[in-house]
């Protein structure tokens, strides 16, 4: 069976003060990524930014900004 394809619905950028290095950027990307419907387009050490894509019917941006805080990074707009 195959699996019904999210549609991407909108675009964000989020501000992530957090982010120091190369490590950071992987856990951020890793946990967005892990959400369903969620597509990192750009994970930005130099800029402390994470541009992403996703399915707004299915996850909401309050959710996306709980799995940050979960991992210990807050993101603003």
């Amino acid at each position: 069976m195959e699996q019904e394809a999210f549609k991407m619905t909108n675009e964000a950028t989020l501000k992530i003060p957090a982010i120091h290095c190369e490590s950071c950027v992987k856990t951020v990307t890793r946990t967005l990524e892990a959400l369903p419907s969620v597509e990192v387009s750009q994970a930005d050490l130099a800029s402390k930014t994470v541009r992403l894509r996703f399915d707004d019917s299915v996850v909401k941006v309050d959710q996306i900004r709980e799995a940050l805080d979960e991992v210990g990074f807050s993101a603003e707009d």
